[in-house]
């Protein structure tokens, strides 16, 4: 019998109540320490367990985000989990780059750096809110893009020396698009001006789009663009190639000279690259991780054919550390053109 009348009250029923709820209160203890454990273990597990996030710290097609698109599904099959592009544009790439800086280095943020982003903003600007050298662990160099100087289809200019005559002849006031103040394409364009004895006004747009948009309208002179942002452009006429930044023609473009020898000596290093790198204090075996995959979808055949026909030239493999030094010395090439220039971002 579960109940016994005591001295005017239940005894027996009160005691198995308190087991009861001993019982019950022990094993949802048992049960949280389980998930405990289980959360624990999960988060300790073999990475990646989970979705990545992958930053792109410009605009949807911009030369930058066209590369991760084509890089993130390979990668992903790489690491057997989701690859998500996510663009966060703004402040010359830096609002995106600070971004994967602050995020927690376990692994699921990553980031696209480029020639702006690590090796031109630590020069631009005053107060970039991440530092190249201190806050990411380097993971890889994907791949690289000479830069195009590009005109209009209906402009006079139809050589570099020839533009470069008019802007030295002051006829007018010349003026120039970039995808931003402090990218490759701003400084490329300061440092042409700068060669042909003239002054030209820089005019910023929000990415490449914008930039293409007013060319081919007219509202600016000139231009540098990354290969795969204006290649299109270039073909179907709307825009005219007057050289671009290799030591020799590329098959894209078979009949753009090279700008380092039409006149503009050292050209061929301002080309724009990319790579990937992950907030400083991720562990290792994460990055390495990382690194595998990425080179993984750079070596298959159908992902290099896509990215060569857009543009691009994949990275060949090397070690993180290659792309650290890589990176270091990209860092003191553009701080002394943009002290060659005397290029701002106001």
């Amino acid at each position: 019998m579960d109940m016994e009348w005591r001295g005017g009250r239940i005894t027996r029923w009160r005691d198995t109540t308190r087991h009861f709820l001993f019982a019950f209160v022990s094993c949802a203890l048992a049960g949280a320490l389980g998930l405990g454990a289980s959360d624990a273990r999960a988060q300790s597990g073999a990475y990646p367990a989970r979705p990545s996030s992958f930053v792109v710290a410009y605009t949807p097609g911009s030369a930058n985000d066209i590369l991760a698109r084509i890089v993130a599904p390979e990668v992903a099959a790489a690491l057997g989990q989701n690859v998500i592009v996510e663009n966060k544009p703004g402040a010359g790439g830096s609002i995106g780059v600070a971004a994967v800086a602050r995020a927690r280095n376990d692994g699921y943020t990553f980031g696209l750096v480029s020639t702006s982003t690590m090796a031109i903003n630590p020069a631009m600007y005053r107060n970039v809110p991440y530092d190249p050298k201190k806050d990411f662990a380097l993971v890889i160099k994907l791949a690289s893009t000479p830069t195009v100087l590009a005109v209009p289809a209906q402009s006079p200019a139809t050589s570099v020396q020839d533009l470069m005559r008019r802007m030295a002849s002051k006829e007018k006031t010349y003026q120039y698009g970039s995808p931003g103040a402090g990218t490759a394409q701003h400084l490329e364009a300061a440092l042409m001006a700068k060669i042909a004895g003239a002054s030209a006004d820089h005019v910023p747009y929000r990415g490449p789009a914008e930039q293409l948009t007013a060319l081919v309208a007219g509202q600016v002179d000139f231009g540098f663009f990354a290969l795969p942002a204006v290649l299109g452009y270039i073909k179907d006429g709307r825009l005219r190639a007057l050289g671009i930044t290799t030591l020799a023609p590329v098959d894209l473009l078979p009949n753009v000279p090279s700008l380092s020898t039409a006149g503009l000596d050292g050209f061929e290093k301002t080309g724009i690259w990319w790579g990937v790198v992950l907030p400083a204090g991720t562990p290792d075996a994460t990055v390495q991780t990382l690194h595998r995959s990425f080179e993984k979808a750079l070596a298959k055949p159908a992902t290099q054919s896509r990215l060569i026909a857009a543009g691009y030239d994949p990275a060949p493999a090397a070690p993180a550390s290659e792309f650290t030094q890589f990176v270091s010395d990209q860092i003191g090439f553009w701080a002394d053109v943009v002290k060659t220039t005397g290029a701002s971002i106001d």
